[in-house]
């Protein structure tokens, strides 16, 4: 029996099948939909733009069993931008990899919404792109439920000591006066750094974007977000995240910054 369904989706791949069609992965509330769109690589196709990587459109579905057919779409954003930067597209492309890694079936807006917005920023160039990819990944771990607790040192329950040392494989943090022992995956970062995370964790997602750091700051905060992210997904490594980082010149070897018994300064 064939029904019918709309989706509002992101496309997060495509792959050229047959002479003409369009094989895609949409990202959805509902979860990844994989959709074939027939015709979409002719010249004359209207599905050409909407089926394109990145393009965010409302899709109507036929729907046969398990399989979907593109029957009409909508564009509602092409994100034009992440076309005309290569960095930019690079860590478009880190987003979409995590999606694929972390997606359900079941609704997700949060992540949506979450997804939505740093297209748009990195399309705009509105903030930073590695503060966008910090926040990224910070706010994943929030509606992933494996958000570290950083409200206060857990040992004396300071809120704002002046030399944080963040507990990655612990998900918390600790004072330096406080630490006796340094365990693997310790970093010691700024008061700063510390407070842009609790902004990222804790603020409502209308004003998460909205804070300013130093290059020096930043660079400490987005190593911390992209290895604690790495550290519970258990992913030690993604082909999206190393090309941004050869791309960009950032690259964070684990076993080189993480020393029991050792500090790390940025």
């Amino acid at each position: 029996m064939t029904t019918h369904l709309t989706v509002k989706g992101v496309v997060i791949r495509e792959v050229d099948y047959g002479e003409a069609d369009r094989i895609l992965d949409l990202f959805t509330e509902n979860g990844i939909l994989t959709v074939r769109a027939r015709g979409a690589r002719k010249l004359q196709s209207r599905f050409a733009a909407v089926t394109q990587l990145f393009a965010y459109g409302e899709f109507c579905l036929r729907q046969s069993r398990d399989r979907y057919d593109l029957d009409s779409a909508v564009s509602l954003s092409l994100f034009y931008g992440l076309r005309q930067n290569m960095e930019a597209l690079a860590l478009a492309s880190y987003f979409t990899e995590l999606i694929r890694k972390v997606a359900t079936a079941q609704p997700q807006p949060q992540l949506m919404r979450l997804f939505l917005c740093c297209l748009h920023y990195c399309s705009h160039q509105t903030y930073p792109l590695a503060q966008l990819k910090a926040i990224f990944e910070l706010r994943l771990t929030v509606i992933l439920g494996i958000a570290p607790d950083l409200l206060c040192c857990i040992s004396c329950l300071r809120y704002e000591p002046p030399r944080p040392i963040l507990r990655l494989a612990s998900a918390n943090f600790i004072c330096t006066d406080c630490c006796l022992t340094h365990h693997p995956y310790d970093m010691t970062v700024s008061i700063s750094v510390l407070r842009a995370a609790r902004h990222v964790l804790f603020s409502d997602f209308e004003k998460v974007f909205g804070f300013r750091l130093g290059e020096e700051n930043l660079n400490q905060f987005g190593l911390f977000t992209e290895q604690y992210l790495l550290l519970h997904l258990d992913k030690p490594s993604l082909p999206a995240l190393k090309a941004y980082q050869t791309l960009t010149g950032t690259h964070y070897d684990i076993p080189s910054i993480y020393q029991t018994g050792n500090e790390y300064f940025l």
